[in-house]
Formats: C-alpha cells, structure tokens, sequence
C-alpha cells in the first residue's frame, strides 16, 4: 500500500521546485550545459559600484585583470568609483603606495615620514577589513632615521596579482580607524559604510603595500550571473525596440 503522506511530500516538493523555476526569468537562469548562446548580455544592472580611496596611490586587480588605476599618485587625496561586472569566486589584489622618494621613504622634499591607508568598498557588500593578507615590499626611512635615511625593497613577484599566486605566507592586513588615517573630504561623500582603512602593521614606514583577498561568494546574498566565459559564447541581446 502506497503511503499517502509520502506522496504529499513529494507533490509539495515538486511544486516548490516548480514555482522556484517559473520565478526566474528565462534570461536569469544559466545556459544548459554544452549550449551556447542562452546566456543574456550583461546590462548596467548587472554591475556593482567599486569605491576605492587610498592615500595616496594604487592599482586594483579581479580575479587578474587590471580594473582600475589611480589617477592622481599624491595629492590632493581622491576617490576612483567604477562599474565591475562581479564573479565569484572574486580575487582581489591591489598594489597601494605611499608617497615616498624611493631612496628615502620619506615625503615633501625629504622633509617628512607621511602615513599610508588603503579603503575600498563594493556594491556587493565586499569591504576591507583585517580578513584580508598584507606584504610590505618598500619600507623607510628605516628606524626612523631621518639624518641618514635609507630603505629596504624586496623584489614584487611578477604574479603577485594572479587568481593562483600564492599568499599563504603572508600576514593579516590591521585595521586603523578615521582618526589614524586622516582621509580627505572626497571620502565622506563616497559610501564606504562598513568598510576598514587598512594597512600593514607599519602605517609610517612601510611605503608600498601589496594586498589580497578572495570573496567566495557575493556578500549581499543576491544571486548573480556568471558572466566570466562571456567570450566564448554568443549571448543573446535585450528585445529589440520594434520599428517606427
């Protein structure tokens, strides 16, 4: 004898999965294995506002690709907004300088040690904090010494900036506050809400810092397509406007 209750469940099940599938637009769901051309072009909707502010300079890399470059290398301080086309798993690498002569490590005719900081926040809730790795590779003056200042390089990998490069060695990046950093008035009208200006242990001596992190999946929960193979398939376009 069949039971009944079992038969329920499986009916109630069916209908779930059913209505979860009715839910998505045709264009919203992935293409079928092996299909090509089922998948939409990706619209302006489909991208996440990226605010990064860094005294005084970078370069941001996803998952290998150059994103954005800082336009202004010192002063006056700045905020870069772009559009990203986010995938996941997402691999952040940045490259974050402070100004410094490069014999010296130190700012404003070698008059001053100045201070580095490093923000950024993106539309999917990613944010700096003290989760992500930090390697110094340009530290000075040494010690402080400010009569006889030299500074100590160590050589940036090539692929520092690659999905597969290897950071297990490094260190955690640490946190500083507003006060700490000093930002400048074009971050107070960017939304950085959440997120934490970051560094090395040293936010004095070390000059040029290398950042890493890998957000797995999208912080905000919403479910996004994956447009990373988008050059190997021809998507479909949005409905054409019907003609006058």
């Amino acid at each position: 004898m069949k039971h009944p209750h079992l038969i329920v469940a499986f009916v109630a099940t069916l209908t779930a999965t059913t209505l979860v599938a009715l839910a998505q637009k045709p264009n919203d769901r992935p293409p079928p294995p092996g299909v090509p051309g089922k998948l939409k072009k990706p619209q302006m909707s489909d991208t996440i506002k990226a605010n990064i502010y860094a005294d005084n300079w970078f370069m941001l890399y996803i998952n290998g690709e150059l994103v954005a470059v800082d336009s202004i290398k010192f002063i006056p301080h700045n905020v870069i907004s772009v559009d990203i086309l986010p995938t996941y798993p997402m691999t952040i690498a940045v490259m974050a300088k402070d100004n410094a002569d490069p014999k010296t490590g130190m700012e404003y005719a070698n008059t001053n040690i100045g201070d580095g900081g490093f923000i950024l926040k993106f539309g999917d809730g990613t944010v700096t904090n003290a989760n992500w790795k930090a390697k110094a590779f340009s530290t000075g003056p040494i010690n402080r010494d400010t009569k006889n200042p030299r500074v100590e390089n160590i050589p940036i990998p090539e692929n520092w900036y690659a999905v597969d490069f290897d950071d297990s060695s490094w260190g955690k990046a640490k946190e500083y506050t507003e006060e700490q950093v000093g930002p400048k008035q074009p971050f107070f009208e960017h939304d950085f809400k959440g997120a934490k200006f970051i560094w090395t242990d040293d936010i004095d001596l070390d000059n040029t810092v290398l950042f890493r992190h890998v957000v797995k999946s999208s912080p905000d929960g919403r479910p996004r397509v994956d447009y990373s193979n988008l050059n190997n398939i021809v998507p479909e376009g949005p409905p054409k406007k019907p003609k006058k």
